[in-house]
């Protein structure tokens, strides 16, 4: 994984389906952030920290209502442990946004949802420009494994 101040350049850790909910991200039968980061997404994909583990890092790409109904700050505070960078949901909860953001994660959501089918497992994105484009609420989002690009909203 590549990052620098203007462009982050990770692969897709996990691709999740719609309806995502914080009991599929962690079970909540620890207190301490590093017990619950090594237990993330089990339920869902046994090899989900092995390979954000290896990657430090990486991108969440998600469906629909991703964590809707829940604006629990610890699931953040995993994803930042994890070396998360950022999530691209179809749509997520706005509390759980802000959570991200003050976690140092970047929540996107795509401006067209049927991109989310065009986004793999392992895909390699690059967003650049940040400096640039995060005021201006969309960036460009180029999957370099697959030679394209596609938006969204911040």
């Amino acid at each position: 994984m590549k990052s620098n101040v203007n462009e982050i350049t990770a692969g897709v850790m996990i691709k999740l389906k719609d309806d995502i909910t914080t009991n599929d991200v962690i079970t909540l039968d620890e207190n301490n952030i590093d017990a619950l980061a090594k237990k993330c997404f089990n339920k869902i994909d046994e090899g989900f920290i092995d390979r954000v583990t290896f990657n430090e890092g990486g991108f969440i790409v998600a469906g629909e209502d991703f964590l809707e109904g829940t604006s629990d700050e610890i699931v953040a505070k995993v994803f930042s442990n994890l070396k998360i960078k950022g999530i691209i949901a179809k749509s997520f909860n706005q509390m759980h946004k802000e959570n991200l953001i003050k976690n140092d994660i970047i929540p996107m959501e795509f401006v067209n949802a049927d991109e989310y089918e065009k986004v793999g497992l392992y895909d390699i994105l690059k967003l650049k420009n940040l400096y640039e484009d995060l005021p201006k609420g969309i960036l460009e989002v180029i999957n370099i494994t697959k030679g394209t690009s596609f938006w969204v909203k911040l």
